[in-house]
Order: structure tokens, then sequence, then C-alpha cells
């Protein structure tokens, strides 16, 4: 498969291409003049890059008429249009998270708040210091499933830290009078987070 990389020089986005490239797939670590780069066929684009690059990343998928997997998060509304519009051109699949145990992690949330609608729910989310947005990508999908399985009970609490090298941890806590119950998924590095892009390239292509 050929898989153009942005964001390929980055904490997430080298850890693509590392890993894309011992699939035995070949790699395009695209750069701001990617016009002018010599491409042969592009199979899919995965993206860590920026929000602010979303234009681009969605005028070269459009151009190569190819697919997007796209972890980043922060987008702005005028960028969560333009991959909206690409959308009806191609696959476009977004996540804040590519990690298995976020994935399983969601599953848990939903479960635990359909069940314990009238508990309190807080969420903590921790990320190495220097992450742009806050809350993270991930705390907000997390906050969004447990309101909507909360129903009426949908308050839910976020905190956000910021300190250190952390690679990111998220604590979900549900909590009634006399006990409480705490789920937490504690990424232990960014290999994560690409090999989940990877996999869903590979994915998304045995499909087509």
């Amino acid at each position: 498969m050929n898989i153009a990389v942005f964001g390929a020089k980055g904490r997430v986005g080298s850890k693509v291409v590392e890993i894309a490239l011992k699939r035995n797939h070949k790699v395009y670590q695209i750069d701001k003049n990617f016009e002018h780069n010599k491409l042969d066929k592009v199979d899919a684009v995965i993206d860590f890059s920026t929000a602010s690059a979303t234009s681009d990343v969605c005028a070269f998928c459009s151009a190569h008429k190819c697919p997007l997997i796209s972890g980043v998060t922060g987008h702005n509304t005028e960028q969560l249009t333009d991959l909206e519009e690409l959308s009806k051109q191609v696959k476009v699949i977004k996540k804040e998270n590519f990690s298995t145990g976020v994935t399983f992690l969601k599953e848990i949330a939903e479960l635990a708040a359909s069940e314990l609608k009238n508990w309190d729910c807080a969420i903590i989310e921790t990320h190495r210091k220097g992450k742009t947005d806050s809350p993270s990508g991930t705390a907000k999908a997390l906050a969004s499933i447990i309101s909507q399985n909360k129903g009426s009970f949908s308050t839910v609490t976020v905190h956000s830290v910021r300190a250190g090298s952390n690679f990111g941890k998220h604590e979900i806590v549900f909590a009634s009078d006399g006990e409480s119950i705490t789920v937490t998924h504690q990424a232990e590095n960014v290999e994560i987070f690409a090999l989940g892009a990877v996999k869903e390239a590979e994915n998304m292509l045995k499909q087509y």
C-alpha cells in the first residue's frame, strides 16, 4: 500500500512512518510543497499534523482521490466543514484516539452511564505540557457518550491537567453516596496511536 503521511516529523507521525515501513508499505512523507512532490498512486493519507493544515490535507486527498485517516484534534468550524466536504468525495475516518484501549473505554463508559444515570460523573484527563487543545479530543468524546446515555442526568465535569511528558491518561469517575467507580486508560507510548491509524488504513483498503 502507498501511504502519504502528513505530520511525518511529529511525535505520532514519525511513528506512523516507522510502523508502516515495517509492515511493508511504501510511505510518502508529505511536506508543505506537496503539489511539487512526484508521487505514485496514493492509496491512503494518514494525518497527524495540525488542525491548521486541514485545508492542505483535504486538497491533497481530493487531488489524489484517496481516503483520509485523521488523528488531528482541535478543529474549528471551517476545518470541520472542509472535512465534511471531503467526505462527500472520499472515505474519511476521523478519530480523536486510535488506541485499542480507548475504543474499549468508550464501550465501558456507555454501559456505565446507561446503568448509573443518577450518579455523579467526572473525567480527569492528563497530557504532556504543551498540548494545545484542552480538554482533549478523547475527553470530549467520552463526555459526549456519557451525557447521551445518562439522559436527563447528563452533567459531566471534565478536568484537564497539562504537566510533564505524559502520553495521555483518561480517568472516568462515577460516584454516588458511599461508593465510586473509577475506570482509567493510560497511554504508555505514542506507538499505540500510530499502529491503530495504520491498521485503519489497511482495513479501509480491504473494503474497497
